[in-house]
């Protein structure tokens, strides 16, 4: 019976010799999965970043669409336009009961913000409505009725609106949507 005990202890270690992992194959084991979850991680931060910059670009893209909007309504209506600076305009709309109505429309350049105010003075802050956010460049033209470029309110008949609007935060990279629109001033007579 002596012999057999012996033999029966070594056939125990050898099987678990066999269940268990070596010290190499647990240290490949956790550099894969390591790689594995350092590319998900970096997939989920992308996706975040992505998903970040479609929302800015949305957001600016409604602003601008409203704004473009009610440019559209002002200028369609608009009997008279006055070239107040390269950063403002003011537009006369003739009212129902033969009176009229100024609004003028400007940027600003510290605010980053392009907005409608009514009156002749953009630096008035009564009445003011933001139209966009984050406008990091502005331009306006005026042109005449076939589109050549004019340097008189009294031969404008069209106007040309460039911008662009940037949207940043720390975490993701920028998003920058650019519009133009050239809109017809139906109501002015041009000279």
């Amino acid at each position: 019976m002596a012999v057999s005990l012996p033999t029966l202890t070594v056939k125990r270690e050898r099987a678990a010799r066999r269940r268990a992992f070596t010290l190499v194959e647990i240290l490949v084991a956790t550099g894969i999965s390591g790689l594995v979850l350092i590319g998900v991680v970096s997939a989920a931060f992308q996706i975040t970043r992505s998903g970040t910059r479609v929302t800015h670009y949305a957001e600016a893209d409604t602003q601008v669409r409203r704004a473009f909007e009610q440019l559209t309504v002002d200028l369609q209506a608009a009997s008279a336009i006055t070239y107040n600076g390269v950063d403002d305009f003011t537009v006369t709309v003739a009212r129902s009961d033969e009176s009229t109505t100024q609004f003028t429309y400007a940027w600003n350049s510290t605010t980053r913000a392009f907005y409608r105010v009514p009156g002749a003075a953009s630096s008035s802050t009564t009445g003011r409505l933001w139209l966009i956010s984050g406008v990091s460049a502005f331009a306006f033209a005026r042109l005449d009725a076939g589109g050549a470029a004019v340097s008189t309110d009294t031969a404008t008949k069209r106007i040309n609106v460039s911008l662009t609007v940037t949207r940043s935060t720390s975490q993701s990279a920028d998003a920058t949507f650019k519009a133009a629109a050239t809109f017809m001033l139906r109501n002015k007579t041009a000279s």
